[in-house]
């Protein structure tokens, strides 16, 4: 390897895992343009103003953005203002048609992904230099589209989900199901579906956040006001411009958190990231929808840039020798495994050279271990864990909280 530093990222982590790249030779996405490196050679992980557009697009997004590495977002955001919107706005009051409809739901589905994961990184991280873009256009202008209503996947994910971290008092847990068991899937699936608006506003309330508690019951009352409003005067093109994708989000966003959490430590289920999360690396999945598959260190750090990840997981393999990393899949693929019990699939896609591949190297142990993780657990279990929950230490890490 050479002197100059090279980019490292989820198109060549599985080689820089295998030949044992130095970490200090290496560069986030993002870093290697511009001539960034040979101006600020020691501050290639802060300076980020500096990154040279490459075209007259990127001009024209970077005004808009706080960090340049987020021009992916933008993307996103643009997208779909220029297409679904439109698109909504011509069925329902100019013209419906069938074709049109279809049409606009493949739309829909082409996005949804990278939708949802960028209103993900926007909500942990603001993108925007206006609070105005931030706070509306991902979550108001474009959101029911995805099917999201109003600022409710902030105040479920952001302000609860990560407190809480998987452990009982996270409504979206998945402790106390079997994970391999489409019935329990559907009990989880059939609680948020029904009463997640309930169980926010309660878990709120329960944490003398009365104000979240209020905005979570508000908001999903003037999402859902509005929304029937519309489907009252013009039924179909809010059935295929806001109904389909709003169930379509529900059933994606819960059987990803199902199995983002599926293989459970069992000595330690709320030791946090390493303990309850899975990492998925080398996949086409985390170039859409912004490296999504390192959900360990997602967790372990939720503000951390999503292109960091990459680079901090090699950085940190050696705390990953428990944990299972898996390369070349995504989260429907892992979900559709579980539920069909086709362990060895999973078990095939673990990388060898890190996580728990690297400690059990036949197909029949990694099985073994595999089921072992997705068993539930009672409560006379969990709470004896309570005592040994704690976190991990993050070498070289150097996010700022914001």
């Amino acid at each position: 390897m050479t002197a100059k530093k090279i980019l490292v990222d989820d198109t060549n982590i599985v080689e820089a895992l295998a030949a044992n790249w130095p970490v200090e030779q290496t560069v986030s996405h993002g870093f290697d343009r511009g001539g960034v490196l040979s101006k600020y050679p020691k501050s290639h992980l802060s300076v980020v103003a500096n990154i040279s557009p490459l075209n007259v697009y990127e001009q024209f997004a970077f005004l808009f953005l706080r960090d340049r590495r987020d021009v992916q977002v933008f993307n996103v955001a643009l997208c779909a203002t220029v297409t679904l919107l439109p698109s909504f706005l011509y069925l329902y009051f100019v013209s419906f048609s069938w074709i049109h409809a279809l049409v606009h739901i493949v739309a829909t589905i082409i996005q949804i992904g990278p939708y949802h994961l960028a209103l993900h990184v926007s909500s942990h991280r603001k993108v925007f230099k206006s609070d105005y873009l931030n706070d509306y256009w991902l979550p108001i202008v474009v959101g029911p589209f995805f099917g999201q209503t109003f600022y409710t996947y902030f105040l479920h994910h952001i302000k609860m989900h990560h407190v809480a971290d998987n452990s009982p008092e996270d409504i979206s847990s998945t402790l106390f199901y079997q994970r391999d068991n489409i019935f329990h899937f559907l009990h989880y699936f059939g609680r948020f579906y029904y009463l997640g608006w309930y169980e926010l506003s309660a878990y709120f309330m329960k944490h003398n956040q009365k104000s979240r508690g209020l905005m979570a019951l508000g908001f999903e009352a003037l999402s859902m006001t509005l929304f029937w409003t519309l489907s009252y005067f013009n039924f179909y093109p809010m059935l295929v411009c806001v109904w389909v994708p709003f169930n379509l989000s529900r059933l994606f966003m819960m059987s990803g958190n199902w199995t983002q959490h599926a293989f459970l430590n069992r000595e330690s289920p709320l030791g946090g990231g390493l303990s309850n999360s899975i990492t998925i690396i080398s996949t086409r999945f985390n170039a859409l929808c912004f490296n999504d598959g390192y959900h360990a260190s997602h967790h372990l750090n939720a503000h951390r840039h999503w292109t960091e990840h990459p680079r901090t997981f090699l950085a940190n393999r050696s705390i990953y020798e428990n944990a299972i990393v898996l390369q070349n899949t995504d989260y429907e693929e892992m979900f559709f495994c579980l539920m069909t019990h086709w362990y060895e699939r999973i078990a095939s896609k673990m990388v060898d050279n890190v996580g728990i591949g690297a400690k059990i190297t036949s197909i029949e142990g990694r099985v073994a271990w595999l089921k072992e993780r997705t068993k539930q657990f009672t409560a006379e279990e969990v709470e004896a864990a309570k005592g040994k929950k704690g976190g991990v230490e993050i070498a070289g890490d150097s996010d700022k909280k914001e």
